[in-house]
């Protein structure tokens, strides 16, 4: 929602907002992120806050496509001039039955008569734990790839020797992927 204090934080720039918006077009399995994402503004109290479209701007320049189309929910009257963005489809809406038309209410939280069960602390606390995990598995990845790399671009055995020096190798690399 556009008349939320956060707007006026410190904290709230367009390079930040970019950055969550940009995280959040991660998120969607692959199929779906290549349709890009539909974004719903609240603005039926307040006009939206200019850092929002600069945003916008930075995140389609920066991934172009991954934003699809921007819902802007507002009385006509209220938004004098609808920005522009480039690779974007924004529509102006005036109401939530209209909102409905392009977004089915399972996906709308119950501020705009949707269904969705939405609890901003709950979805803090799951990305706290979250996060942590996909960049272990993310490493967990990246060591298990370099060691299946390593095991690949192994030179021919030449005797007894080095078939008993590759053993050994062999070992410490699963010993090492098996301690991370």
């Amino acid at each position: 929602t556009t008349d939320s204090s956060a707007w006026g934080a410190v904290w709230c720039s367009a390079a930040e907002l970019a950055r969550l918006i940009l995280y959040l077009c991660s998120l969607p399995r692959r199929e779906a992120k290549d349709s890009g994402l539909t974004v719903v503004v609240d603005a039926r109290k307040q006009p939206p806050a200019p850092i929002l479209f600069s945003a916008l701007r930075s995140v389609q320049s920066i991934s172009p496509g991954c934003i699809h189309t921007v819902l802007l929910l507002a009385e006509k009257e209220l938004v004098a001039h609808r920005e522009r963005l480039p690779g974007v489809q924004v529509e102006t809406l005036a109401s939530l039955k209209a909102l409905g038309r392009y977004v089915d209410s399972s996906q709308l939280t119950q501020e705009l008569d949707g269904t969705f069960p939405y609890c901003h602390g709950e979805w803090v606390q799951f990305f706290q734990k979250l996060h942590p995990f996909t960049a272990s598995l993310r490493r967990a990845s990246e060591l298990l790839q370099s060691c299946i790399q390593e095991l690949r671009s192994a030179d021919a055995l030449a005797g007894t020797q080095d078939a008993a020096t590759c053993i050994e190798r062999h070992q410490e690399l699963m010993q090492r992927v098996l301690s991370d």
